[in-house]
């Protein structure tokens, strides 16, 4: 357990991250903030968050280094299977009728936690098993984004160790082997497009009017009142109608509940609502 004098260190250590690079960790979950904290002072060999803060004082790149720890999440192509049968099954069918009634062919989605590139390559791979031949009908933009600027980085390359339980087909149909691993084509690679981006700076600009943003699995590690500030933002960003799809174990605001209609409560689907 986390003593009052090491709470306070970490308190100041929190404001000196946020003055210093901008990235607001200070209403994160402090079980899971100790926790990522700590193994970074394993590595540095600091035997105190005050030791820590001094390193932090000394060089500046390891801003950087902490930001990639406490940002580390799990991911994995079609992490949540129900919540990507419903997007195919639901909110394509919904999207794209509501766009052929307005004349329009353009296709808006963000995922805004991408990690390591498995959830936007699954939206992309979601698109071409369901329009098939009609894809070029549609001007498709899938934009990734993340603060953790090393999984942005292994997201580009597209390169993963092992299939993560995906199909024979699809691994057919849309990777190719690599040495121990498999790489996305470039077709699908290049359907996305990744960027850095903070879920918590006010000082960085959304993408605005996505037809359907993921966020799945980044709200967990927030306090509730950060959590209810993200969800506006993204609920702000969606066009009208348009679709937010959370993890598996997140909710909705309280603020947005008259907002937006539950599509799938199992799946995490929300429907702005007209």
């Amino acid at each position: 357990m986390i003593t009052r004098d090491a709470s306070v260190t970490l308190d100041t250590l929190l404001e000196k991250m946020y003055e210093a690079s901008s990235h607001d960790f200070r209403q994160y979950r402090r079980n899971t903030i100790t926790r990522r904290l700590d193994r970074r002072l394993q590595q540095t060999r600091s035997g105190s968050y005050l030791e820590y803060a001094h390193i932090l004082d000394t060089d500046h790149r390891e801003y950087r280094k902490l930001t990639d720890y406490l940002t580390i999440y799990v991911s994995s192509f079609f992490r949540n299977k129900v919540t990507f049968q419903q997007v195919a099954g639901r909110v394509l069918p919904e999207l794209i009728a509501a766009k052929t009634k307005r004349g329009q062919c353009s296709l808006s989605f963000w995922s805004a936690a991408c990690a390591s590139g498995e959830e936007p390559y699954s939206i992309a791979i979601t698109l071409l098993e369901y329009l098939g031949q009609r894809l070029s009908e549609y001007d498709v933009s899938i934009y990734a984004t993340d603060i953790n600027q090393s999984a942005l980085r292994k997201a580009r390359l597209a390169t993963y160790k092992n299939r993560q339980g995906l199909p024979d087909d699809l691994l057919e149909r849309y990777f190719t082997s690599c040495g121990e691993g498999y790489r996305l084509k470039d077709s699908v690679r290049r359907m996305v497009e990744f960027g850095c981006f903070d879920l918590l700076s006010a000082e960085t600009t959304p993408p605005i009017n996505a037809d359907c943003i993921f966020c799945c699995n980044a709200l967990i590690y927030m306090q509730r009142q950060l959590q209810e500030k993200v969800l506006n933002m993204l609920y702000n960003s969606l066009a009208v109608p348009g679709y937010l799809v959370l993890g598996e174990v997140e909710t909705l605001a309280d603020s947005l509940r008259d907002k937006m209609e539950t599509l799938d409560a199992k799946a995490k689907i929300y429907k702005r609502r007209q």
